[in-house]
């Protein structure tokens, strides 16, 4: 086999072995915009996180943190007990949401000392990801069939169909066109665009339900309202207590 072959097999097997482990599941947790209906101001027109408030936003726009305006949420910080849950954020991996994940991780742990925090893929149907799946040994397997001069429809008694005499006519051109498709196929399919945020197995905010992630200060006034729900003793002078 020449040796160009082998470097490029060796190329595309790596990296559709990077895609197809890269992309690891999180725990989904229920995802509805009533979980924060508590937490809303009665007097308000609309419920900000319903369908209806949000109707500017575009679910397909980029993550973008907004800076926090005034005063509001830049006090003390304040310092969870140990028991207190985890924050949890469940994001899309393949849509560039890493970034956002940590730049709101730094901004929960400058007002929440020593709260912990975890981040990980939001995971799409069943049904996606086996298809994405499907697709990426199906690529693999007509990428090796064209390397190594073997047709696999002939092997499981099926008629060569036109396109793949085409590709072994054309072998570089249509190993290239495979890989780059069936990449883009797979994005698609394990794309979700999600970015949940949970307090231990509570879903405080929903970008599949708001179509938008949260401003800081919302964010950092959600974990507030949920800690003091739960029980947590926040210590900060905006409380009243001192720390030391």
């Amino acid at each position: 086999m020449n040796r160009n072959w082998i470097i490029i097999f060796t190329v595309l097997a790596i990296f559709s072995i990077k895609d197809a482990f890269f992309i690891n599941g999180h725990t989904k947790g229920a995802d509805s915009a009533e979980d924060f209906a508590e937490f809303d101001d009665e007097s308000a027109k609309h419920d900000k996180y319903s369908k209806q408030a949000n109707d500017e936003f575009d679910p397909d726009d980029d993550v973008e943190i907004r800076a926090p305006t005034g005063r509001e949420g830049v006090g003390q910080p304040l310092h969870v007990p140990l028991n207190a849950p985890p924050l949890k954020f469940a994001y899309c991996v393949s849509c560039g949401y890493k970034q956002a994940f940590d730049q709101f991780s730094q901004i929960v742990t400058e007002k929440f000392p020593g709260i912990n925090i975890e981040g990980g893929n939001y995971p799409p149907t069943t049904m996606k990801a086996l298809a994405a799946q499907f697709l990426s040994i199906a690529k693999m397997v007509l990428i090796v069939s064209l390397i190594f001069n073997r047709n696999p429809f002939e092997a499981v008694g099926m008629q060569t169909p036109g396109f793949f005499v085409w590709m072994t006519q054309n072998k570089v051109s249509a190993c290239m066109m495979l890989f780059l498709f069936s990449n883009s196929i797979e994005g698609m399919l394990m794309s979700t665009g999600a970015f949940e945020i949970y307090l231990g197995d509570e879903l405080i905010w929903s970008k599949l339900e708001s179509g938008r992630i949260p401003a800081p200060t919302e964010l950092i006034q959600a974990i507030e309202s949920h800690l003091e729900l739960s029980g947590a003793k926040l210590a900060s002078g905006t409380f009243g207590i001192d720390s030391d």
